[in-house]
């Protein structure tokens, strides 16, 4: 059985209703922790809250994170709940279909940062009003971002912009929290396994797509295993030497990051 090293903490996950959520979700829950996930697919949701309630408490609530107001709600029922928060895992994310700045569907280029931008900024906001109430704050925040936080060919436009962005974040909020018991790393994740595309599996642009898995194959770089990068976000938000972690960009990836400059 594994340590409960975040006994009596509560997490929020979005996403985590599937893929990489999931997995951090089963991990947080296994160390004792307190689980909200959030999703925008109660299906799915209900399917993982029935698997997983069997490990501790978790609870799944339906809400579009990228809606400021639906935001406001879900934080008002972790507050009523549970009374604080102390993880925030900004892991939903969407996919673009590869398309360069000049083939870009305006209304996709929307949703993409909406999601994988806005979205963690509002939670972002929210959370650390949470932190900053606590007698003593303590405070953690793990962006789930991505080498199109650094690289130009991993996505298309919408994808490598959300996730520069995400990366800004990821450091303002941890140079400007710093010294009020708030950390804020992100992950900077290689391929995976996961639902991630799921909505844009169709019109996909064959020739960005096939470029970018062209770099990856001649790199030889396998695809990241969702349970081990589950138990380094478990790693990581826990205990005095992750305290040393703090607007870390953390190479995720198999060396892809370290091959691509």
């Amino acid at each position: 059985m594994a340590q409960q090293v975040l006994a009596g903490k509560v997490v929020l996950i979005t996403g985590g209703a599937g893929g990489l959520g999931k997995a951090i979700a089963i991990k947080y829950l296994e160390a004792g922790g307190i689980v909200i996930i959030c999703d925008i697919n109660e299906e799915r949701i209900t399917q993982t809250i029935s698997g997983l309630s069997s490990k501790g408490t978790i609870r799944g609530y339906v809400y579009d994170i990228a809606n400021a107001e639906q935001v406001e709600e879900l934080f008002e029922k972790i507050s009523t709940e549970f009374g604080t928060l102390h993880i925030l895992v900004n892991n939903a994310g969407i996919m673009d279909r590869f398309d360069p700045a000049g083939d870009l569907d305006p209304a996709l280029w929307d949703r993409v940062i909406a999601v994988n931008l806005t979205a963690p900024f509002l939670l972002t906001r929210k959370a650390i009003e949470i932190f900053l109430a606590q007698e003593k704050p303590d405070g953690y925040i793990l962006n789930i971002a991505s080498m199109a936080g650094k690289a130009g060919l991993a996505a298309g436009a919408a994808y490598t912009a959300s996730k520069h962005g995400l990366v800004g974040l990821t450091k303002n909020t941890s140079s400007f929290y710093a010294d009020k018991g708030i950390r804020c790393n992100a992950f900077m994740m290689g391929a995976m396994n996961t639902n991630v595309s799921d909505a844009f599996r169709s019109g996909i642009n064959t020739e960005g797509y096939q470029k970018m898995r062209d770099a990856m194959q001649a790199l030889k770089i396998p695809l990241c295993d969702l349970d081990d990068v589950a138990d380094l976000a478990l790693e990581v938000s826990h205990g005095a030497r992750s305290r040393l972690l703090n607007g870390a960009l953390i190479h995720v990836d198999n060396g892809w990051g370290s091959m691509m400059g």
